[in-house]
């Protein structure tokens, strides 16, 4: 992992011997880091689970071995398969059979855990998740499809689709995947969206910061709501998730700077983007354009 990386995932992603094809260390995300990786075939270094990994394979086949705390467990995957190893496990061992073609691990950070348990005045924490693989889950393979889907082409709200992305892997994890087997957050039928008043609150926030760092914390209380049901009641408000709402406004602010003859640099910069060149990517996706081609067409 690179520099932004947080050191204790640095730990955790130095004992694997298998290339990095794709990393979010040059990303500023909030609540997990992730890796796309190859896996030889051998054995990985016994070590201690600084933060919660979900590792889901992406491509390819693979027989693993590992043991942890006296259980053993041997996992046949295939697409899609996962395994859990939560922080603070201790890992004897791990033994890759067969060379992995592509695996996503997903490192979620003690700080997901941490919110939810503030917002709930609960003592939820990664201790409590079950050392496991093997199977199968949908919304974690939806999850892990975003986020890979980031790491492969970046976009102006990735920090913050990320962010409430680990919220809802927490969630998750603690609900069907845990000693407490409870749901945190019971959803309720029919329930409501945000009122005008504080829709409005937050949409102000959003067009005064559009050009800075934006989180679910802050958009949360601009509604006077936990981060935890923010995203649900602010998607139900206006069918787009915060992420998607926010990258829009700054699809249309990117334009408004090409037209005004800013550098490339400076747009990517304000718009959220991590490089000048994922921002070119990103611009041509989403218009069918380069910036460079757009900005001399609206200026002839």
């Amino acid at each position: 992992m690179g520099s932004n990386a947080d050191p204790r995932i640095r730990r955790d992603a130095d004992r694997y011997t298998g290339g990095v094809l794709l990393s979010s260390a040059d990303r500023h995300w909030r609540g997990l880091s992730a890796e796309l990786r190859c896996h030889p075939a051998g054995e990985i270094p016994a070590y201690v689970a600084s933060v919660t990994q979900i590792a889901i394979l992406v491509r390819g086949t693979s027989v693993v071995d590992r043991r942890a705390g006296g259980v053993r467990q041997r996992i046949v995957g295939l697409r899609g398969t996962i395994g859990l190893c939560p922080m603070g496990v201790h890992e004897d061992y791990t033994y890759v059979s067969k060379p992995i073609d592509e695996m996503l691990h997903i490192y979620l950070a003690p700080s997901a855990f941490a919110s939810l348990a503030r917002h709930t005045s609960r003592d939820f924490n990664a201790a409590s998740v079950r050392y496991e693989a093997g199977f199968n889950d949908r919304l974690i393979e939806v999850i892990a499809a975003e986020v890979l889907g980031e790491l492969r082409f970046e976009t102006s709200c990735g920090d913050l689709m990320v962010e409430a992305l680990a919220d809802a892997l927490a969630v998750r994890l603690l609900n069907n995947y845990s000693s407490l087997s409870v749901d945190p957050f019971r959803t309720r039928r029919g329930s409501k969206g945000l009122d005008p008043r504080r829709l409005q609150r937050v949409i102000d926030y959003i067009q005064t910061n559009l050009t800075k760092e934006i989180t679910v914390e802050e958009l949360a209380a601009a509604a006077a709501l936990s981060r935890f049901h923010f995203s649900r009641m602010f998607k139900s408000t206006t069918g787009q998730s915060p992420s998607r709402f926010i990258g829009l406004l700054r699809l249309e602010l990117a334009k408004t700077l090409l037209t005004a003859g800013r550098s490339m640099s400076e747009v990517a910069r304000d718009c959220g983007f991590s490089s000048e060149s994922n921002f070119v990517r990103s611009f041509r996706r989403a218009t069918g354009v380069p910036p460079g081609r757009y900005r001399d067409s609206t200026r002839k």
